[in-house]
């Protein structure tokens, strides 16, 4: 498979994107399972909107940057739509959610 683009920046916004999205979707402080994580990221890149979008938010948050403010969250917008609407269909059932269903 050919490589989408070789732009190591918008890889890892992507890559922090999704992350952030997960974390948002799964209520879980941790990152999606490699293979969700790189179907979405695979998703942001194939899509020119989609790329422009992240590598905006990438630009204004900086998520590498350590900073002891809280989080902001992710931008609304269609972009954001898109993409959750992509996780939530690939992603798997969050851990703790199917711990606490089972319980019941």
């Amino acid at each position: 498979m050919a490589a989408i683009t070789e732009d190591t920046e918008l890889i890892r916004f992507a890559l922090d994107y999704v992350e952030e999205l997960y974390r948002e979707l799964s209520q879980e402080n941790g990152a999606p399972n490699p293979g969700t994580q790189n179907q979405a990221v695979y998703y942001i890149l194939a899509d020119p909107e989609l790329r422009e979008a992240v590598a905006e938010w990438g630009r204004i948050t900086n998520p590498d940057e350590a900073t002891t403010m809280p989080p902001h969250r992710l931008p609304i917008g269609t972009a954001y739509r898109r993409i959750r609407n992509y996780l939530e269909s690939v992603m798997q059932e969050p851990v703790f959610r199917s711990i606490e269903q089972s319980r019941r």
